[in-house]
């Protein structure tokens, strides 16, 4: 790394930095106490700045970080299972590899909300949309609108069961698709 360009220097900086809290979360949630997690975020990003090749997309880092972390975990559990009750390591496997997994799952459940959002009416998505801005505030969006605020609440959550409804048939759909393809010995 010490041979690495500046550019991929800041690069891997820049990757950090955004994905640092998550990572924090992560590790939180595996390790009992908070000595443990610093000691644990440490190693990892030593860890992670030694073998760090430009290659690592910014979807694939995430991924990388957690497994990095996740063996710095194990590491940190071995040395003081002997002091702290600590979970079973299946569990704490099958803990560590869903989370790993979230941003795939995230970044579907955002394109199924947009996809959803384009479905909906002009004056439903104006609305879902203008609630969902920063400081919006019920009540002002109903003065804005001139509607009583219980009329405005009634909207909004018949929308928000629009969208969870469309959101969970078009995951539905991308689930079955999915496991059509891993059963077709074609692909």
């Amino acid at each position: 790394m010490d041979t690495m360009p500046p550019e991929n220097v800041d690069r891997f900086m820049k990757l950090l930095v955004g994905h640092q809290g998550r990572l924090y979360q992560y590790v939180r949630m595996l390790m009992p106490r908070g000595q443990d997690v610093d000691d644990v975020l440490q190693q990892t990003f030593l860890v992670m700045w030694k073998k760090f090749d430009e290659s690592y997309s910014e979807a694939s880092f995430y991924a990388w970080a957690t497994r990095i972390a996740y063996l710095e975990v194990l590491k940190i559990r071995d040395r003081k299972s002997r002091d702290v009750p600590v979970l079973d390591r299946a569990v704490l496997e099958q803990i560590a590899d869903d989370e790993a997994r979230e941003p795939e799952y995230l970044a579907n459940l955002k394109t199924f909300l947009e996809a959803c959002l384009d479905k909906l009416g002009p004056d439903d998505r104006e609305l879902i949309e203008r609630r969902y801005q920063p400081g919006a505030l019920v009540g002002a969006l109903a003065a804005e609108l001139g509607r009583p605020v219980n009329s405005v609440s009634k909207s909004l959550g018949r929308i928000r069961r629009t969208l969870w409804k469309c959101i969970n048939e078009a995951a539905a759909l991308e689930s079955a698709g999915a496991e059509r393809g891993r059963d077709d010995p074609r692909t």
